[in-house]
């Protein structure tokens, strides 16, 4: 990765660091995870040990876009094409598998003779991801959108409402609903929060109002269950990460209030010796998971960074994050991409973008260079 034009030499900024910022991005930009597929590309959601890919993942495209929209900036102009090339694979490949509807599968097997539940619904989040991430490419580099892509997915993820609110997801037709399973990725909660937050920027007055709805929903049953709004740690980073995203898009002190208070909670599921955090709450003896780890260390810096995490709050974020940051870097495979647990130990894709974005955080922090109100509305 090329040295951001105004980045000066700092003896308190590791080099290593830069070094795994570099292998992080030049593993996301590699052909095994840029995968080909006609004239556009697909996001892998992973490859094996082995380095078999899985499969490619239309919500993970819309991470993709942001994360090159970010790389973009942070490199010299002479290499935005590769970033922008990037790019335009991805919106094509999404434009092409969306159709007319914009209705993509939730995962394209490698084998797409193997049956997957998920493909039986259209999730509104996956929808917000991915409007997101097109709605970002389009802003830095117009016309790297197919004509006509953003408004398909508009329509379709205002199809997927409840009470003019964000649904969870809309089974397709012919789907066997009594084997879509009840958990958090198919119920209405604490996720929609980032899914609302990526709606609310994206200056549509309909989905705007959607948005609106579905973050007063989300306040409300926060202020009145507090930690009982917590259960698995992913989807809960989606939410303080949501409500950072809220707050450096508008300015609203509520939700970065909000955001400190579900973080502060966060914070005590964090070892502070290991910087693990079990993927479900309180569940110590559970496979701790590298996304999650990235979520808590990127949400923690921009809250450190907004002044939001002083006195012995400040002194107990403090030993987490030094904790956070090797348990982050231990992660990082040998080839760049981030090894999601020690069981499967596969390179994820998604991981890797959170992991590259939670460093180039710590990098800026390092530097007191990080602005809180960007940060957080660029969070990926």
């Amino acid at each position: 990765m090329d040295r951001d034009p105004h980045w000066v030499p700092n003896k308190n900024v590791p080099e290593p660091l830069d070094e795994v910022v570099h292998r992080l991005t030049s593993w996301l930009m590699s052909p095994p995870v840029l995968r080909r597929t006609g004239p556009g590309a697909g996001i892998v959601n992973f490859l094996t040990p082995e380095g078999t890919w899985d499969g490619l993942y239309p919500e993970i495209c819309g991470y993709y876009l942001q994360f090159a929209v970010r790389a973009a900036s942070r490199t010299s102009r002479d290499k935005d094409d590769l970033y922008r090339s990037a790019a335009a694979s991805v919106a094509t490949w999404l434009n092409e598998v969306g159709g007319v509807n914009a209705e993509p599968l939730t995962l394209y097997h490698r084998d797409m003779r193997e049956t997957d539940w998920r493909n039986q619904c259209l999730f509104a989040f996956d929808l917000a991801i991915i409007l997101r991430g097109l709605a970002t490419a389009e802003a830095r580099w117009p016309g790297v959108v197919p004509p006509g892509a953003i408004e398909r997915y508009t329509r379709s993820i205002l199809r997927i409402g409840e009470k003019g609110r964000l649904g969870s997801h809309l089974c397709r037709p012919g789907a066997a609903v009594a084997e879509i399973p009840v958990k958090w990725s198919t119920t209405q909660g604490v996720l929609h929060v980032k899914a609302a937050a990526a709606l609310l920027g994206l200056g549509q007055p309909d989905l705007a109002d959607v948005a609106r709805a579905t973050l007063l929903d989300e306040a409300t049953l926060f202020a009145r269950e507090g930690e009982h709004r917590m259960r698995e740690l992913h989807p809960f980073l989606y939410a303080v990460e949501g409500w950072l995203t809220v707050w450096g898009q508008t300015g609203d002190p509520d939700a970065l209030a909000t955001a400190r208070r579900a973080f502060c909670m966060v914070m005590k599921q964090i070892d502070r010796s290991t910087g693990e955090l079990p993927p479900v709450a309180d569940e110590r003896d559970a496979v701790v998971r590298s996304d999650v780890i990235a979520q808590a260390l990127r949400a923690g810096l921009v809250l450190e960074a907004a002044e939001q995490l002083s006195d012995e709050i400040g002194e107990a974020w403090r030993t987490r994050r030094r904790a956070l940051e090797s348990a982050l870097l231990a992660r990082v495979s040998e080839e760049g991409g981030m090894i999601f647990d020690d069981v499967g130990r596969h390179r994820n894709s998604w991981a890797s973008m959170f992991a590259w974005q939670a460093l180039c955080f710590l990098r800026h922090s390092q530097m007191r260079t990080l602005d809180p109100v960007l940060a957080a509305a660029e969070i990926i």
